[in-house]
């Protein structure tokens, strides 16, 4: 793609993505990351974050280096930029060392223009040794709450960041994120070591168009089935659960009831999650019961309701989740069902997220054992990991396992990824001389490899491209399973270097893996992790309580303390609807004495008269003609 002068932004928006303004914000933020200053941009859910980095990026020449946590939302965006026209690699864990190092290759001699890195790989030796050869203008760090250990999601590799500054001299810097308070914000631009002259670009956490409920329910399932109904069941929401045995319920139910819902967690098969997905983003499936995963990355403007079937361990989730309803700015709902023991549960389970250090060591060692990774070893060497098994196989309860590994990802030790669904990939190392001499000497797999070349051209040739096994063996009137064995004789003699389809669960250690009893848990920082989360928990419940407007108490953990009442939550309507039936009609006065002067009748007898929502402004209507001298009591205690 061609470089743009650095004052053309808005061409640069329209040819790239059809757009003939931008955002609130988004100009002003862009403009500030041109002028070359560290740059700091909080923007909510739907807010437009990565058009704040690729388009300075496009606007400049050189590469922009983009660090990201989840593996599937870097992905997605490579591929949307490549769906564009523009040059879009990424390195993340599960990628072999021969695909990471042609991947980095050309980022340093092709015309890359963005490079996507997981945090854990950015200071490995071949990262190191490549970066400074990068012709890197411009650095984007995204989800930048993961920098601070006051936020909801601290990721300890993302502080290495600022050793990569350091390799990076002069190279501006953009942090991201829609989710972060006042103590967050300060930490992201000390840990990134922002310049004195950095821009701080705060969009208000406002959305005055999301109407946000929390609704009291012992029966979730028939509560939701009314929420959805009450929307409208064909328009488009997503329904949040817990647990993937949550969401095959929940979907089920709905189905039942005549409702197009389908389950989404990342047990399904990659298959049937993708088409779950588009299906529900063209409208054939209107409501997405999924786990928290759903929805990173996904722009889908029209949802018109968001539902938790349970609230989120913390509020930068719940705010984050249900605000991808309603992006396309018109009226839409977040709804919390709230059961009667589930501010109990909540706290139960905040406690658990901590197990005692003891079993946390042992199961550090039972994944040492699991992958056979010797002390010293396994630094960043992904292998497929099922929880399940995982317990099993060590005797542990599932529960215990899985908060001692989310304790262990926190503390920097390991990393979990979900299932993501990676295809089958080719690269052809050698020059097209000696292919074609293998060709000659090896007839029999002379049509594989012209059927490689004539899927994929030469591309192959400058790095690991997406090939689809099955469309090959149906072109070879093979079985898939022949295929993959010609594929890996072609790998192991040299012609080619292939990576067969692979969508488990994976798991690593990013550091060299320690002796157990060895392991450096740092007591008075889990200590303080854990008061952390229970501050967030209580929030959370302070949030469900209720008591004022909902909207007004987002907002004030997110440091906005002067907001005004949004006059759209469940809270707030209440509020009006209350003040609406206290003010007795205009003609209500009239219509009392009228009443009581054709027929004297006692208070009670005209309050039978009128709905029963009436009641307190027609008794109070009546105290004050009483007091006016319009109605009088007679001995008998009737008005007239």
């Amino acid at each position: 793609m061609s470089e743009h002068p650095t004052d053309d932004i808005l061409h640069v928006l329209r040819q790239t993505w059809g757009h003939t303004q931008f955002r609130p914000l988004q100009e002003e933020i862009i403009r500030s990351v041109l002028a070359g200053q560290d740059t700091l941009a909080l923007l909510p859910t739907g807010g437009g974050k990565s058009i704040c980095f690729q388009v300075p990026a496009l606007a400049r020449p050189g590469l922009c280096l983009v660090v990201s946590p989840l593996i599937a939302l870097m992905k997605d965006q490579v591929e949307n930029l490549r769906k564009r026209g523009i040059k879009a690699e990424a390195v993340y864990a599960g990628m072999s060392h021969q695909e990471i190092d042609q991947t980095l290759d050309n980022c340093v001699y092709g015309p890359v223009k963005f490079l996507y890195v997981s945090p854990e790989r950015l200071l490995t030796d071949m990262f190191r040794a490549r970066v400074g050869k990068m012709k890197v203008s411009l650095l984007a760090v995204d989800e930048a709450h993961c920098l601070s250990q006051w936020g909801y999601d601290f990721r300890p590799p993302y502080l290495r960041i600022q050793e990569l500054r350091a390799l990076l001299p002069g190279v501006p810097c953009i942090a991201l994120t829609a989710t972060a308070t006042e103590q967050v914000r300060q930490d992201i631009v000390e840990k990134l070591q922002f310049g004195s002259t950095c821009r701080v670009f705060q969009q208000s956490f406002a959305r005055p168009n999301l109407s946000y409920s929390v609704l009291n329910t012992e029966d979730k399932l028939r509560r939701l089935l009314e929420v959805v109904q009450g929307v409208g069941a064909g328009k488009t929401s997503i329904v949040y659960a817990r647990t993937r045995k949550q969401t095959e319920k929940a979907a089920a139910y709905l189905r039942q009831q005549g409702l197009s819902a389908a389950p989404y967690h990342a047990g399904l098969p990659s298959e049937q999650r993708t088409r779950t997905q588009q299906d529900w983003m063209h409208n054939k499936t209107r409501c997405m019961v999924a786990t928290n995963a759903f929805g990173m990355g996904i722009d889908k403007p029209d949802v018109r309701l968001v539902v938790h079937l349970e609230a989120p361990d913390n509020l930068e989730a719940y705010y984050q989740e249900a605000g991808r309803a309603g992006r396309d700015e018109k009226y839409a709902f977040a709804v919390l069902l709230q059961g009667p023991n589930d501010a109990d549960e909540l706290r139960r389970r905040t406690q658990q997220a901590y197990p005692p250090l003891d079993t946390v060591r042992r199961v550090y060692q039972a994944l040492a054992n699991f992958s056979r990774t010797a002390v010293g070893g396994g630094e960043l060497v992904a292998f497929d990991f099922d929880l399940a098994q995982f317990a099993e196989t060590y005797r542990l309860k599932a529960l215990e396992a899985h908060n001692s590994l989310r304790m262990l990802e926190r503390e920097g030790f390991v990393q979990l990824n979900e299932a993501v669904n990676n295809p089958a990939r080719v690269y052809i190392p050698i020059d097209h001389t000696d292919l074609y001499r293998f060709q000659v000497a090896n007839a029999q797999h002379d049509q594989l490899i012209k059927s490689l070349l004539r899927f994929n051209g030469g591309e192959l040739f400058a790095g690991f491209q997406r090939i689809s096994e099955n469309s090959l063996a149906q072109h070879l009137r093979l079985s898939v399973v022949d295929v993959r064995k010609m594929l890996l004789f072609l790998h192991r003699s040299g012609i080619i270097q292939y990576q067969p389809k692979h969508e488990s669960p994976q798991a690593l250690f990013t550091t060299p893996r320690f002796d157990a009893a060895q392991l450096p848990l740092d007591q008075k920082r889990l200590n303080q992790a854990r008061e952390l989360a229970r501050h967030k928990t209580e929030a959370v419940l302070r949030y469900a309580a209720g008591g004022r407007c909902r909207q007004q108490l987002l907002l004030e953990y997110f440091g906005e303390l002067d907001a005004p009442a949004c006059k759209v939550c469940d809270f707030c309507l209440a509020k009006k609807k209350a003040k609406q039936d206290a003010a007795p009609a205009p003609d209500l006065r009239a219509q009392l004495v009228s009443l009581v002067k054709a027929t004297p009748q006692t208070p009670r007898e005209v309050l039978a008269h009128f709905a029963p929502g009436q009641a307190t402004s027609i008794t109070q209507l009546l105290r004050e003609l009483v007091e006016l001298g319009e109605l009088h009591y007679a001995a008998d205690g009737r008005l007239g």
